[in-house]
């Protein structure tokens, strides 16, 4: 079942498919499953250790990882509406200028977490306060 979508500009013009839903659901549906994957293997790798306190460790390393990477969904979810308004006004120049300012901010943001990892990671460990043994 087809669902035709039309526009009056140039750019906006599509039909919307089955297989171009997929084509989009699929790889963001992989995306969105490599953290909790990520943290699937890495408590399967430490629960080998035979150390509660490693495992325990690692859960909290993964919830402030979790939290810091949460808190940039806004790139996402922004840079996602700003390049489908883009789009639908048929202005490519406009949609490479977005994914270059977008990955700009996302480099910026990548060295300036980079940077700080010490910093976020004592303040984490202060703010979840667990054992000396799982710190």
């Amino acid at each position: 079942m087809a669902v035709s979508e039309s526009s009056d500009e140039a750019g906006g013009a599509f039909e919307v498919t089955h297989r171009l839903v997929l084509s989009i659901a699929v790889p963001m549906t992989l995306g969105f499953l490599t953290t909790p994957l990520l943290g699937l293997t890495n408590t399967a790798v430490a629960g080998r250790l035979g150390s509660a306190d490693a495992l325990a460790g690692l859960a909290v390393g993964a919830v402030l990882f979790d939290l810091i990477l949460g808190s940039f969904n806004f790139l996402r979810a922004a840079t996602t509406g700003l390049v489908a308004q883009a789009y639908g006004r048929g202005d490519n120049a406009e949609q490479q200028a977005i994914f270059w300012r977008s990955l700009a901010i996302a480099l910026c943001c990548g060295f300036a977490i980079a940077a700080a990892s010490p910093l976020l990671s004592s303040a984490g460990l202060v703010v979840m306060a667990p054992p000396p043994g799982v710190a």
